[in-house]
């Protein structure tokens, strides 16, 4: 392997130290708050002319896009500019006279001027305040001089400005790259019965097992440039069909060739929980580039400089489509700055607008083809259809592990980490371990070895009669008959020891197994799509079927939908359209329906959308053990009904101190902030609490329950999920709070409630609790939770607001304080990306067993304090793909197969995803005396592996991701969530 193989981390988690930064100076002003207070005037006056009416959430950006737009061309690229004007900061000076230009002009178009006019504004205060404000320069290595026992803390700017510095330096040399060939060892091959193979002659016949890995010896370079993000990009070496060249490859259509990506290595700085220095993040992605300008939220431009970074400029809306900033620009060119790139860059959009207008014209679909890898490169919004996969494999991770420690030698010190020594419970998910003969035999006699996790049906009664109830029903409504053969199949999956389902009619109530019934309804009319429907006429004829509040059978709804084919009517503003499309939405209009009636259910499509103007298809049953989605909306359901089965009792029984973490309660506490009203004068702040109770026997069943501030007090999970979502997302109106650090406080106060009312009401006697949060969500309501904070005492802190959760003081606060508080995080930059290293090597033979994937417990080696955990997971979707694909080479030679018959068929590598070793935090703060950490991350990790539906394992345990998923399903969550909460759409990797 490569000579660097020793020096290899476990991840790719840097050390900041003052030696990877020495020498390097940085300029920065820090504006005082008068100058702030003027800048958010300003934001408020807007960019008006820029702007369609369409898009008003978007005016407060423009003056911020035209000012940043300008300094990084004007400097070069290393600037930042604030958003909320608290610094400016670059790696060059810059002169007061250019803030000064700059700043009167952005004061000149808020007030509607034109480029002419606004230079020859009278200089503003404003302007006059940010340019007046005095340039500072640091030495970075200042900063960063650690602090036995404490916590760095750097200005907000130093993290904007070390990836910078780190990713210039590892351009500064080539990045080396080789694919893994594997060593193999001649074993006797058998038949499927075991026997020994025999050739036509009777001699034994051999076959080669692989038994380690080596380098290939045919190793390359690549050269990496730096972007003004603060990140690296291989922008002579994309890959795609035209890169990635095979003799008998696969004809595509023109589009489809065209189509590359991008190797796009990310620097990122942050800190961890009691280590001495701040961390810097690695990691290798996919950045895929768009056919177009106009739909694409960002570019990368190439400046024409080696010594220059590729600028990564933000596009701003106009029209409904996307432009460079026409006012940013206008002002480069006044000042007879080089745009000559930006001009192209306008050309093209201007271009592309007219194949727009032609498209709607003859009422067709736009089509764009990728021009050529050039200057200019959009970046791809997120899209599964597409030549090049994502995911960068994890050989890739590997090389760039190597590549740092060649850049920076001894410079490089990194964080460790260290398996937890635990192994986990068999998930029903979990495939069969079985010798490969007897696996073919059990297929040849037609058994099919599923994996999809059903809970088998006494455990499911057991769940149901804990919760009071005697049966459960299951009601299936539907309009196409593909979808309730859909359900059939999967009941029968799901149910493979109870009598055949068959052809019931409408109505008839079918006996899955002691306890479990199903009835089928067809309801088109109840289902569909539409605000006019009167679904209260329409649900009479079904009512018969679904049991009343007063008996003891528990209903579950399982329905049919799909996305509703819904255009903007012409001059239809977004908001109003949005708004138009949540009320004509079938989905959401039945699932607030049938919680008003104290009913859950869950959907699944019967249609599968249409893409680049084609129509809907009908979905057709797919092969058993294949419909995934099916499968999965039934465990949903089972989630949502509350049904807990043993799993989660068997995962945590499997840890030595089992009977210690069995007696917790353990609480998931779930907060967001929602978008705000039309009027923009409320913000919604959801929160959400859930309590996971175990059974006061052993044996029996696991309970959840739910806390909302609609509520206001504890509830079965079923029971909470139809009140939640039987009414709109609650305002917070009634507070006093003015700032949002108040109304996050405000917020906090909520879970002071519920925890008091946990401990009062619900808790035996002598019962513990654990706390279950996420960090990065709730960083503005508990200090408590910050790492810089690690190292003091809740009385070392002179912030009003509360420490921890159950940490309230007053009359309302909770009795008890939790024996935990685990605070999760699974933000991709704030968390470890785990590097394939060897377990074991042998010199003699070359052989080495590579880990290329990891889903254990890992332990970090601090400095200081105590200890935090991270979880490595595999998603399974990426698993079901062939992700390991990227283990043995880069996506530089993955291969793009070739298609034909199926025997002569060959994967396509490069469309394949590849893995994304994705990472979960866990950190226990704020621990009781005699409570063991470790045994409380084992337990959370535990909780992450076992989950209570999903087939696999989840980013966060049971608790939290009931919390979380009870918000997700609301009906006004999917249309009026903040985009961050809806999954970035203009995600490149």
């Amino acid at each position: 392997m490569s000579d660097s193989t020793a020096t290899l981390p476990s991840t790719l988690t840097l050390r900041c130290t003052p030696e990877l930064v020495q020498g390097q100076k940085v300029y920065v002003r820090i504006f005082p708050r008068s100058v702030r207070d003027e800048w958010e005037k300003l934001k408020g006056d807007g960019d008006d002319e820029q702007k369609s009416p369409q898009h008003s959430g978007e005016k407060k950006n423009l003056p911020y896009s035209t000012a940043l737009t300008y300094l990084k061309f004007k400097t070069g690229g290393y600037v930042h500019l604030d958003k909320y004007l608290n610094f400016l900061v670059s790696l060059e000076k810059i002169d007061d006279e250019t803030l000064r230009h700059v700043f009167r002009c952005v004061v000149g178009y808020s007030k509607g001027l034109t480029t002419d006019q606004a230079v020859l504004l009278d200089v503003p205060p404003v302007a006059d305040a940010i340019a007046n404000t005095p340039e500072q320069e640091f030495e970075m290595t200042r900063f960063l001089k650690p602090m036995p026992g404490k916590q760095p803390k750097c200005p907000d700017w130093m993290y904007v400005a070390v990836p910078w510095v780190i990713s210039k330096k590892l351009a500064q040399e080539n990045f080396t790259i080789y694919d893994l060939v594997p060593i193999t060892e001649k074993v006797p091959a058998t038949e499927k019965d075991g026997s020994l193979k025999l050739d036509p002659d009777g001699e034994q016949v051999y076959k080669n097992r692989t038994i380690g890995w080596k380098a290939n010896p045919n190793k390359r370079e690549v050269t990496y440039l730096p972007d003004s993000r603060g990140g690296l990009i291989a922008w002579d070496h994309p890959f795609g069909r035209k890169y990635n060249v095979r003799d008998d490859e696969t004809a595509v259509n023109a589009a489809t060739k065209a189509q590359y990506a991008m190797s796009r290595l990310s620097v990122v700085m942050k800190t961890e929980p009691n280590v001495v220095h701040p961390v810097i993040f690695l990691d290798a992605h996919v950045t895929r580039v768009h056919s177009n300008m106009v739909f694409a939220k960002s570019t990368n431009i190439y400046q024409g400089n080696d010594g220059l970074p590729i600028l990564h400029t933000e596009l701003v809306r106009s029209g409904g489509v996307r432009a460079v900033n026409q006012r940013a620009l206008e002002l480069l060119a006044r000042d007879e700055m080089d745009i000559s790139v930006l001009q192209a860059l306008q050309t093209r959009v201007t271009e592309e607008r007219d194949l727009l207008e032609k498209a709607a014209e003859k009422g067709e679909f736009p089509s764009f083809i990728t021009p050529d890898a050039g200057v200019i490169r959009p970046l791809m919004p997120q899209n599964d259809n597409f030549a090049v996969g994502t995911g960068p494999g994890t050989l890739h991770l590997r090389l760039l592990a190597e590549h740092v420690s060649k850049v920076l030698g001894e410079k490089a010190t990194w964080v460790d980490f260290t398996a937890e020594p635990m192994t986990f419970e068999p998930r029903p998910t979990d495939k069969q371990k079985m010798a490969p003969q007897e696996r073919a035999s059990r297929i040849e006699a037609g058994e099919l070895l599923h994996s999809i996790g059903f809970p088998p049906p006494e455990e499911i009664t057991a769940s149901v009669k804990a919760q009071g109830f005697e049966h459960l029903r299951i009601v299936c409504l539907w309009y196409r008959w593909n979808t309730r053969l859909r359900m059939i199949n999967a009941l029968s999956l799901a149910f493979p020891d109870g009598p055949p389902i068959g052809d019931p009619s409408p109505g008839e109530e079918v006996f899955l197994a002691p306890g479990i019934s199903v009835v089928f309804r067809q309801a088109e009319r109840f289902l569909s799509h539409g605000d006019d429907i009167n679904r209260t006429v329409e649900f009479k004829s079904l009512e018969e079927d679904f049991a009343d509040s007063e008996s003891q059978i528990m209903v579950g709804a399982w329905c049919e939908t799909e996305i509703p084919a819904l255009k903007k009517k012409d001059g239809e503003k977004r908001n109003t359209f949005l708004l138009r499309k949540e009320r004509y939405d079938g989905k959401f209009q039945v699932r607030r329906f049938l919680a008003k009636k104290d009913f859950v259910c869950q959907f699944t499509t019967g249609m599968k959308p249409g893409s680049f103007g084609n129509p809907a298809t009908e979905i057709s049953p797919p092969k058993p053990g294949k419909d995934h989605a099916a499968y999965m909306a039934l465990l949903d359901l089972y989630r949502s009904l509350g049904i807990i089965d043993q799993r989660l009792a068997r995962a945590i029984a499997k840890d030595r101190k089992g009977h210690e973490a069995g007696k917790f309660v353990y609480c998931g506490i779930h907060a967001r902030r929602q978008a705000k009203t039309a009027d923009g004068k409320h913000t919604k702040r959801i929160i959400v609490a859930t309590a996971l109770f175990p059974p006061e026997e052993e044996g029996d069943a696991w309970t959840m329950q739910v806390w909302t501030p609609q509520i206001g007090a504890w509830a079965p999970y079923r029971e909470a999920i139809a009140a939640f979502h039987a009414s709109d997302y609650a305002l917070h109106v009634d507070g006093k709070g003015e700032t949002d650090k108040e109304r996050w406080a405000e917020a906090a106060a909520h879970v002071e409630d519920a925890l008091s009312s946990l401990v009062r009401d619900e808790l035996e006697p002598g019962m513990g609790y654990v706390v279950m949060v996420d960090g990065h969500a709730c960083r503005r309501m508990w200090t408590g939770l910050h790492n810089e904070n690690q190292s003091y005492q809740e009385q070392d802190i002179t912030d009003p607001r509360t420490w921890l959760p159950g940490y309230g003081k007053g009359k309302n606060a909770p009795r008890k304080k939790p024996s935990a508080v685990i605070r999760m995080n699974v933000a991709a930059d704030e968390v470890p990306q785990y590097v394939p290293v060897p377990r074991e090597s042998d010199p003699d033979t070359e052989k080495e067993s590579i880990l290329f994937a990891s889903a254990k417990l890992h332990r970090a080696d601090v400095d200081f304090g105590n200890p935090f955990w991270i979880l490595f997971n595999i998603p399974r979707n990426y698993q079901a793909k062939g992700g390991d694909l990227g283990k043995a080479i880069t996506r530089w030679d993955a291969d793009p197969g070739k298609g034909g018959e199926e025997g002569e068929r060959e994967t396509n590598e490069l469309k394949a995803p590849w893995w994304a070793v994705t990472a979960t935090e866990i950190y226990p703060v704020g621990v009781a005396d005699g409570v063991d950490r470790t045994l409380l991350a084992r337990a959370t990790a535990r909780l992450c592996h076992q989950t209570i539906a999903w087939s696999d394992r989840s980013r966060y345990p049971v608790p939290l991701h009931a919390a979380k998923q009870l918000d997700l399903d609301h009906p006004q969550y999917r249309r009026s969530a903040p985009p961050e909460e809806q999954g970035d759409e203009a995600t490149d990797e």
